[in-house]
């Protein structure tokens, strides 16, 4: 078995589990991409370009330059 995410406009809309990309597309009648630990996804994420990302996730902190003297 495998995990997908199903995706609708870009945006992971569910989460299922199912034996293969076929099925899991023909149940949800979505598209569907499988992911892993390695490659996380849920509901809510956004799928572009072969990436899931997690619009929740807190922004990368800016770095300050340091000061010359």
């Amino acid at each position: 078995m495998a995990t997908f995410a199903v995706i609708n406009e870009g945006v992971v809309e569910n989460c299922i589990v199912a034996d293969s990309l076929a099925i899991a597309e023909e149940v949800s009648g979505k598209t569907c991409v499988e992911y892993t630990v390695e490659t996380p996804a849920s509901i809510g994420f956004t799928y572009a370009d072969g990436v899931f990302t997690d619009p929740n996730a807190p922004a990368p902190a800016e770095e300050t330059p340091a000061e010359e003297e």
